[in-house]
């Protein structure tokens, strides 16, 4: 699906680490207490999302091992930049009004803004466009 950009985002609920794809803006999060097992928890967290979208099993596998290489460069759109501010934003918010009910439920949080519209995208929802990303990539049967 392309290149992913991460931030850290300071919630009630802990920190987290907010990743963006740059074509779709599908978004994971993982606490920053787990940055240590990075390498196996962010593909974790894009797979049971792609899951959640209803991505097949094998496409989600496929996808997810293309996220082992990890490659650290800030961004170079603005567009991106911006569009992460707003779903971190949206991480932010969510705890806070979720802060007296316990934990903050990142698949939660992700599959909600699998469905947020985003101006950058033509107002069409991230998990649309990444199913026609992996459709064209793999074939008919994501």
């Amino acid at each position: 699906m392309g290149d992913w950009y991460a931030n850290v985002v300071e919630t009630v609920a802990g920190d987290i680490i907010v990743f963006a794809n740059e074509r779709s803006l599908l978004s994971v999060a993982i606490p920053v207490q787990m940055v240590d097992r990075l390498l196996t928890e962010f593909p974790a967290r894009v797979y049971n999302l792609l899951r959640m979208i209803g991505v097949s099993t094998e496409v989600a596998l496929r996808e997810c091992a293309e996220l082992e290489t990890v490659v650290l460069a800030r961004t170079k759109s603005r567009s991106v930049l911006g569009s992460l501010n707003e779903i971190a934003l949206h991480y932010q918010l969510v705890a806070e009004r979720d802060s007296g009910r316990g934990t903050l439920s990142l698949s939660a949080v992700e599959r909600q803004l699998s469905r947020y519209l985003h101006g950058p995208l033509k107002y069409v929802h991230p998990a649309d466009i990444a199913t026609q990303i992996l459709t064209e990539r793999y074939g008919h049967s994501v």
